[in-house]
């Protein structure tokens, strides 16, 4: 599971209308674009049970608290795109999550959406005690790191993968730990990612925490510091009391390459800041860098396309420009040939001439602002997934996953030759995987597992969409027929997609390992069918 903590980026609007805003986003039925988005929704602890009269309670409890702009808080949860959350699951890992985050008390609206590839759950606590009406600051601050903390206790209850580089897990014990195993990385912060998966280009930060974060960490002077940081381009300067890492002409704060490397803590181990002597090397602005292998060639395109775009937009503004200084030029040629020709007929008559050039000048200028405003403007680029996602939506699935995709592996679509015999596999490979893989997993993830091999063996997509929506077991509260057809619809969908895609690739399963799981499942089969039989001539 992934956990997001969405921080409240505006404060030009009331509370009110911030968190109505919020509440009604996440309880909508359907996406901007008309898709069924809601799968449920639920809340707790109002003292009213409508959404309008919830909402109206929420931002009434909010506005009690004058110190803080706003204390209502917003994480999402997000899934793997190879699990299902039940209802009760779900209604599981908000109470988990709420008293966690010591928050059980307090006003919660949550909902779980389903318009993306990955089931996500919207969280809106409301951190005003409702009886106390104080401001509750959840780990004195510290929540992102709880928050992990109980991602890790919601993933081994429930049976959920954890996410690669996990920071936490949970021990024999039914303890969560550190995860040892997990490999410290410095990597962006939010905002300089959001531009990398806008642009597919490396941001500033991350090029300056690639290049210069082990120059600074090992430097023992401050001379070694400039030298190593000059030899890879960049440059180290102060700014104020703090100091900025400079990318071409781009500056980064030396903080966020690494929490270390702040003027105060430098000065603690280099001694006081001595400026630096910087080749032209350093200032130069570096061409842009992709941030990962996948979709290279495509990124190329895209730059291409961008700095067409941007060339069109730069000759845009300069014809305007150049509009517009003619149109003053012209204006000014005007006005000092009136001048000229009235200055003989005395001081009225050249105000009176003045005042209406004056007024001719302000409706040319109109006609101008207004001829330049409904003139066609340049073609705006989209985010480059949702360039890629046009031209293919294979190639946009796999920048969706390019985390999970190593360098070198080839990530294609495979058909398998038909080696499953069974006529009803679904059982024989159930018990397979379950065999294969014992620890706790959920039924969604075992589903899919079953799916990921059927497809090995050969099975096609309507095959096994057939078997899922017949053998699968039903959730405890039962499902409807819709919302079977849901489940089989996405499981389905994991596994002879990109996702399964990248699995296989990452895997790289030989005829040999296929046939020996196949022989595995249809020997479990006969296995049962001749425990069936047995037991039937018993009765």
């Amino acid at each position: 599971m992934i956990v997001k903590k969405l921080k409240r980026t505006s404060f030009k609007k009331s509370k009110s209308t911030m968190i109505g805003g919020l509440v009604d986003y996440i309880l909508a039925e359907q996406d901007d674009n008309g898709k069924d988005k809601l799968a449920f929704a639920g809340s707790r602890n109002f003292l009213t049970m409508t959404v309008a009269a919830q909402k109206r309670e929420m931002i009434s409890l909010a506005e009690e608290s004058i110190q803080s702009k706003m204390p209502v808080t917003h994480w999402i949860l997000s899934w793997q795109e190879n699990e299902q959350p039940s209802r009760e699951q779900v209604d599981e890992a908000v109470s988990l999550f709420l008293r966690g985050m010591r928050l059980a008390e307090h006003q919660t609206i949550y909902a779980l959406h389903k318009n993306t590839g990955n089931y996500h759950l919207h969280i809106v606590v409301n951190r005003t005690h409702p009886y106390t009406e104080k401001v509750i600051q959840p780990h004195r601050g510290f929540d992102i790191e709880a928050a992990h903390k109980i991602v890790a206790a919601i993933e081994h209850k429930q049976g959920w993968a954890s996410q690669m580089n996990a920071r936490y897990r949970v021990n024999e014990q039914g303890y969560v730990v550190k995860n040892l195993q997990r490999r410290e990385q410095v990597k962006p912060k939010p905002k300089a990612e959001d531009f990398e998966s806008a642009t597919g280009e490396k941001s500033a930060q991350r090029i300056a925490q690639e290049r210069g974060h082990a120059v600074i960490q090992n430097a023992s002077s401050w001379e070694e510091l400039h030298a190593g940081l000059d030899a890879v381009g960049l440059r180290f300067s102060r700014k104020g009391s703090g100091a900025v890492i400079f990318v071409g002409d781009t500056a980064v704060k030396a903080s966020s390459v690494d929490r270390n490397f702040s003027m105060s803590k430098l000065c603690k181990r280099l001694g006081e800041f001595k400026p630096g002597y910087y080749s032209e090397q350093a200032f130069k602005k570096s061409a842009p860098e992709p941030v990962s292998h996948v979709c290279r060639e495509e990124w190329q395109e895209y730059q291409q396309e961008r700095q067409r775009l941007a060339e069109e937009r730069r000759l845009a503004k300069a014809k305007r420009e150049e509009e517009w200084e003619a149109l003053e030029r012209r204006q000014t040629e005007r006005r000092e040939a009136a001048t000229a020709r009235l200055a003989a007929h005395g001081l009225s008559v050249l105000n009176i001439a003045r005042h209406f050039l004056k007024e001719q000048e302000r409706q040319e200028k109109a006609v101008l602002r207004d001829r330049q405003s409904q003139a066609e403007k340049p073609e705006r680029l989209p985010r480059f997934k949702h360039w890629l996602g046009k031209r293919s939506p294979h190639l946009g699935n796999l920048w969706r996953f390019r985390r999970r995709i190593a360098p070198g592996v080839e990530v294609r679509k495979r058909e398998f030759p038909r080696v499953g015999t069974l006529a009803s596999p679904y059982a024989a490979y159930r018990e397979m995987v379950k065999k294969r893989f014992p620890e706790k997993m959920d039924e969604s993830r075992l589903d899919a597992a079953i799916v990921l091999y059927m497809r090995c063996a050969g099975y096609t997509p309507q095959e096994v969409a057939n078997e899922v929506f017949r053998h699968t077991p039903a959730r405890p509260t039962g499902q409807s027929r819709d919302e079977r057809i849901e489940y089989g619809r996405r499981v389905v969908w994991y596994a002879f997609g990109t996702a399964g895609d990248i699995d296989i690739a990452n895997v790289q399963p030989t005829m040999e390992h296929i046939q020996k799981f196949n022989l595995e499942a249809e020997k479990m089969e006969r296995e049962r069918t001749q425990q069936e039989h047995r037991a039937f001539r018993l009765r």
